[in-house]
Parts: structure tokens; sequence; C-alpha cells
């Protein structure tokens, strides 16, 4: 995991800002192949919010971008932005301070979420996936949709990338969900979901004698059977 990668929380359950309990879930890996994790998130539990970010770029470039765009939007997100406000400015941020960067190209796909009271705002551009177990199924969020969970994203093409696209043409979809006791979010790497079938991953989160950390431990295990070229990640947030 990047330097940094977790924040804001120690122990099992987190409070945060609006007196909730959330239980936390969170794993980063850099595959079987991939010599470096490009991958990087944050998790500020007492202000209620967490974002997860998929670099790309190789060498000292998707994990330098991975890390810019993800404390970019912990700030633009304690700051007030809404989560597609603090995608769209973090990719501007990046598009401006890419040349100090790195001299190589670089980017970065995101889903960030922001909780509060019985509710959760998201946000997600590129192939940085969210999933919504709400205690009996397991749903893609797609814009302002809840779809059949284990496939990607259709309205978020996966060509759109963080300091990349430009800020006219990228597409952040965003959405608002009710959020109570026993449902979760999942947010994840597109190479993280590929590689573990929707049954297994209903079979994870609906197992309520696990933790959270133990359901994402699970989740990587079943990730690593398979080709696991490309790093994966997630961060599993369940209301307790």
């Amino acid at each position: 995991m990047p330097d940094g990668g977790k924040k804001g929380h120690n122990g099992r359950y987190a409070p945060c800002r609006s007196h909730i309990m959330i239980e936390i879930g969170h794993i980063s890996h850099p595959g079987r192949k991939r010599p470096l994790n490009e991958d990087s998130y944050d998790i500020d539990a007492p202000n209620g919010q967490a974002v997860l970010v998929d670099g790309m770029g190789g060498p000292d470039a998707g994990d330098i971008a991975s890390a810019f765009v993800r404390d970019q939007v912990r700030r633009g997100l304690l700051a007030g932005e809404s989560p597609a406000d603090a995608l769209m400015n973090a990719g501007q941020a990046l598009r401006i301070q890419r040349p100090a960067q790195s001299g190589n190209p670089c980017g970065a796909s995101a889903v960030c979420v922001r909780w509060h009271g019985n509710g959760a705002e998201l946000a997600q551009v590129g192939t940085c996936r969210v999933l919504f177990w709400d205690g009996n199924a397991l749903k893609a969020v797609s814009g302002s949709e809840a779809d059949d969970a284990g496939q990607p994203a259709k309205s978020v093409p996966s060509i759109q990338a963080l300091g990349i696209t430009a800020g006219d043409k990228l597409r952040i979809a965003a959405a608002e969900l009710p959020w109570r006791r026993g449902q979760a979010l999942v947010l994840c790497t597109d190479a993280m979901l590929e590689q573990c079938r929707p049954a297994d991953l209903r079979e994870i989160l609906c197992d309520a004698r696990a933790s959270a950390q133990e359901a994402a431990e699970r989740m990587l295990l079943l990730a690593l059977r398979g080709d696991a070229d490309e790093n994966l990640s997630a961060l599993i947030l369940r209301r307790a």
C-alpha cells in the first residue's frame, strides 16, 4: 500500500461526525505480475469520507498521480465540495501539476464517498467501481441508479481518466443512496471486481459473522486465485 494510504480510524469501528458507527475493511495489493502498486486510498471516518484511486502511467508516474489525486480529493471533501466536484477539481489540478509531478504521462481513476445521517453521496470516474450491499442484494452503483452487481458501470467509460481527459469531456457519475445499519458500500478497482464473481461477493458480504476487514481480505484471496495481473484494492464500509 502506498504511504499514507489509510488515515482517520483506529480499530474495527470508527465514529463519524454524524455519530453513526462505521465498520471499515481495507486492502490493497500489487497483484501477481506488477512490481509497483499504483493504487492508494484514504479513509477519514471522523469526517465521514473515503476515496480510492487507481493510478496509471507506470513507475514514477501512476503512483505519484494516485497519491496526488487522493490528497486533492480529501482536501476538497473537507472543504465542502461535493464528491463529483472534488473529483473534477482534482483532475484539473493534476493536469496543471503533471509536468512537475513526472515527465511521464500519468492519470488516475477514482471513486469517493461522503456519508452523513442515513445517506451517502458518491462519485466515480474511470475504472474504479462502487457496489452497494443493501442487506439482501448486491448492486453496482451507476450514475443516479443502482444496477445488478457484478458488471462495471456502463455510464462511466474506462478511457476516462483524471489528469488526462479534459475537464469539458470528463464524465463523472454521481449518486446519492440511503444507507442504513447492516448495509455496506464497497469501493474497488475494476481489476478486483473482474476477479471476484458476483455470487462470491454476495456470499462474503452477507456473512454477518465476518468483520469488514475479514471480508476485504477474502475478496483479495479470491482475486489472487485468478490472473491478478493488475493492482487489486477494495474498501468496505459497513454501517454498524
